[in-house]
């Protein structure tokens, strides 16, 4: 399916004006869009479209339609950014190191659904603030001695999928266990909770 000058935006809501209303409504309305269609299903016309601009602004303010679904994602992991960053040792941190990704559907449904059609991850986000921090914190901790089997990538690879997946599929995982009666902020917990563990014992 693809995307072109579908509208979806109400018929009735004016156009933005000035470089940073368009500006806005461009990416608000890329976000929306990435919600129910892949990366490559969507067309700077149908961006345009629900924006209410002409797409011609697009390429004006972003310079490809990349580059637009990169400042999307970008801005979605701002807060993450701010988290990470200040963390300083991993025992007790790993909540708040995945706590911006389990509450963020946003960024759930559209890294799954790019990662689905093969996009690399590299056109969706520069950067990795939490996965990167991961590492440096393994990494410090390494040097202390703690691990002596795997190298930090690794490790930060295996929490990282421990945790993405307990997130994504846990309706699923529930559904399979006779677990249904957990709540997502319980499964998030357990979760956590083994992965203290795993730092603990394995790293």
């Amino acid at each position: 399916m693809n995307l072109t000058n579908k509208k979806n935006t109400p018929d009735d809501q004016p156009p933005p004006r000035g470089g940073h209303q368009v500006k806005e409504a461009i990416l608000a309305a890329a976000e929306r869009l990435l919600l129910k269609h892949g990366p490559s299903e969507i067309s700077v016309r149908a961006i345009a479209a629900a924006a209410n601009v002409k797409h011609p602004l697009i390429y004006r303010h972003f310079g490809s339609k990349n580059a637009l679904i990169l400042a999307v994602h970008e801005r979605q992991l701002e807060v993450a950014k701010s988290v990470a960053e200040p963390i300083t040792r991993l025992e007790g941190n790993i909540g708040k190191l995945f706590d911006t990704f389990a509450h963020n559907r946003w960024r759930q449904i559209t890294l799954a659904r790019a990662m689905i059609e093969g996009i690399d991850p590299k056109l969706l986000q520069n950067q990795f603030p939490v996965m990167q921090r991961l590492v440096e914190l393994l990494r410090e901790r390494s040097k202390g001695g703690s691990n002596r089997n795997h190298d930090p990538e690794s490790l930060a690879m295996a929490m990282g999928g421990l945790a993405m997946g307990w997130i994504l599929f846990a309706p699923f995982l529930k559904a399979s266990t006779g677990t249904e009666h957990l709540t997502d902020e319980e499964i998030n917990r357990k979760a956590v909770e083994i992965l203290e563990e795993f730092v603990e014992k394995i790293c």
